[in-house]
C-alpha cells in the first residue's frame, strides 16, 4: 500500500514538472493561474487533470478546443511515478529517499527545458544549489556524517561548477567561439552540492561519453558537422542521478583497481 501510494504521489507530482517544464523557460509562474490548455488557455478541470488516465481518456487533445496534447506529458509524468517508486524501493523511509527524490525531480524539469529551449532556469539550478547545501548534513550519499558532508557538498559544487567554467572559458579563448551556456555552469554546481566531488566526476565523465557517442551518431546519420550545438543539460541529468546513487562506490572502486594494479 505504502508503494502505491509513492507511485500516485509521484504521478501527481509528475503533473506539476510538466507545469514547470512549460511555465519556467517563458518566466511564468508555477503557482498561478491554474492548469489551463496552452492553446485556448481554458481552465483545465479536476477530473481532466489526473495523471496519465485523463490524456489516455481525452485521446490526447484539450476537452474544449479539442487541440492535440503532446504526448510528452502522460510521458513525464508516468517517468516520475516510476522513479519515485524506484528510489522508495530502494531506501524506504530514509533520508535518502527524500534527497534522491527531490534531486530527480529537479533534475527532470532541467532535461526537457534544456532539450525545449536549450535551457536551464535559474530557479532550478540555483534553488538546486541552495537545497543541496542545506540538506548536506542529512544527505548519506555525501559520505559520513557530520561536518564532512558540509564540506563534500561544497568541493563538489565549486568543483563541478569550476571545471566547466574553466573548459568553457578556455574553449572559448582558443576557438572564439562559446562552448557551452552558463546555465551548465550552475547546473553542475547543483549536482556537486547533492553527489559531492565524487558524483560530479562520475557525471562529467558519463555525460562526455554520452555527448560524444550521440555528436558523432548525428554527424554520421545527419552530416551535422562538430560545430553543432547539444543540450549538454541533457546528458547532465541522467548522468547526475547516476553518479548519486551509485558515483561514490564507482569511484572508490575504480581507485581500488589503480591501488592494486592489473
Amino acid at each position: 500500500m505504502t508503494a502505491a501510494l509513492v507511485l500516485v504521489c509521484g504521478l501527481i507530482l509528475g503533473s506539476f514538472l510538466n507545469v514547470c517544464i512549460h511555465r519556467l523557460p517563458l518566466g511564468e509562474s508555477v503557482v498561478t493561474p491554474g492548469s489551463r490548455c496552452p492553446r485556448c488557455l481554458a481552465p483545465v478541470r479536476p477530473w481532466q487533470n489526473v495523471p496519465v488516465v485523463s490524456w489516455v481518456v481525452l485521446r490526447g487533445r484539450c476537452a474544449s478546443c479539442r487541440a492535440p496534447i503532446s504526448w510528452r506529458y502522460p510521458l513525464v509524468e508516468a517517468l516520475t511515478g516510476v522513479l519515485m517508486l524506484a528510489l522508495w524501493r530502494a531506501f524506504g523511509a530514509d533520508p535518502a529517499f527524500a534527497v534522491s527524490a527531490i534531486f530527480t525531480a529537479m533534475l527532470i524539469v532541467l532535461f526537457f527545458t534544456d532539450y525545449d529551449h536549450q535551457l536551464l532556469p535559474d530557479r532550478v539550478t540555483l534553488s538546486g544549489f541552495g537545497i543541496g547545501l542545506a540538506l548536506a548534513y542529512v544527505n548519506p550519499f555525501l559520505g559520513d556524517p557530520g561536518w564532512r558532508r558540509l564540506v563534500a557538498a561544497c568541493a563538489g559544487a565549486a568543483l563541478g561548477s569550476g571545471i566547466l567554467w574553466g573548459i568553457g572559458a578556455l574553449y572559448t579563448r582558443l576557438r572564439g567561439v562559446e562552448a557551452m551556456g552558463f546555465g551548465d555552469v550552475k547546473m553542475m554546481a547543483m549536482v556537486g552540492a547533492f553527489s559531492g566531488p565524487a558524483g560530479v566526476a562520475v557525471t562529467l565523465f558519463g555525460a562526455s561519453i554520452a555527448g560524444a557517442a550521440i555528436g558523432l551518431a548525428l554527424i554520421a546519420i545527419k552530416g551535422k558537422s562538430l560545430r553543432h550545438a547539444l543540450p549538454f543539460g541533457c546528458f547532465l541529468a541522467p548522468a547526475a542521478l547516476a553518479a548519486l546513487l551509485w558515483g561514490r562506490s564507482a569511484v572508490s572502486g575504480y581507485l581500488g583497481y589503480i591501488r592494486l594494479g592489473p
